[in-house]
């Protein structure tokens, strides 16, 4: 082989020495890619099951994996996974945790920005409503309730009796008992309210609905209001039996001890007998 001839065949075994590396480093980079985006796949699925089970804690460690694991044009599918993440945070009352991730979305997101303002907006709303912060809650939850969402009407209403807003209160109320009629915290609210505003008929009406419910969890409030109710009437006789069968269900305060001392002072002879019998 001549000079010329060795020269060629040189550069052709270089030639070839250089393709293979590339290629090498080429599937190097190929499995890269391949291992690491089938991770964020793996991992986004999980979260994605673990939302659709409700366990959100699990899911948002899931989607944190995902979203930190490299992948080839994973765009879409990352805004897909941090929406998911977002709204897992949100359920968990991680509202702070919940704005950062709608901020990042806004930011790059062209779709669903309403949605995005919408979460963040309320996200805000219910962390100013944690820290008792009604006056700024308020507006939040008001765009929920202008929006449909009529779920929100329990907090609404709760912020504007703190803030001493009782028509805009007993509204809120009132719109949360028409869509959610099992909810005996509104029934207990509502008839506070009409007790002291001396509407007793629509008072007794909200006792007796929810003391007739499934949902036990406000028995004793309104066991109480049912008391006070009837002592308003005048009808201490039943006043009386209801306190004695509350003191043996509940606790005994100092201002249920007083009221059970006044109301045993204003017996009838013929109310004492049936007690006692």
């Amino acid at each position: 082989m001549n000079k010329s001839g060795k020269k060629r065949f040189l550069i052709r075994m270089l030639l070839g020495v250089f393709i293979m590396g590339m290629l090498g480093g080429l599937g190097t980079g190929i499995l890269y890619f391949y291992n690491t985006s089938k991770e964020k796949k793996e991992f986004r699925q999980q979260g994605l099951d673990a939302y659709s089970a409700g366990s959100y804690e699990e899911a948002i460690e899931a989607f944190r994996v995902s979203l930190d694991s490299k992948g080839y044009l994973q765009g879409p599918v990352d805004r897909d996974s941090r929406l998911y993440l977002a709204d897992c945070y949100f359920l968990c009352g991680r509202y702070e945790e919940a704005m950062e991730q709608y901020d990042i979305l806004l930011k790059t997101e062209v779709e669903h920005i309403d949605y995005l303002i919408y979460q963040k907006t309320i996200a805000q709303g219910l962390l100013n409503y944690e820290n008792d912060n009604y006056k700024d809650a308020l507006p939040a939850f008001e765009t929920a309730l202008n929006a449909g969402h009529t779920e929100i009407a329990i907090y609404a209403g709760i912020c504007a009796q703190n803030l001493g807003r009782e028509s805009e209160m007993v509204s809120y109320y009132t719109i949360y008992l028409t869509n959610y009629p099992d909810s005996a915290y509104a029934c207990t609210k509502l008839a506070d309210y009409y007790l002291q505003d001396e509407n007793y008929e629509t008072c007794k009406k909200y006792i007796d609905l929810g003391l007739s419910m499934d949902d036990t969890s406000c028995d004793e409030a309104l066991s109480w209001l049912n008391i006070v109710y009837y002592e308003y009437q005048l009808d201490y006789d039943q006043a009386y039996r209801l306190i004695k069968d509350y003191m043996s269900r509940y606790d005994v305060t100092d201002q249920v001890q007083r009221e059970y001392d006044f109301l045993s002072t204003r017996q009838t002879t013929d109310a004492l007998t049936s007690l006692v019998q």
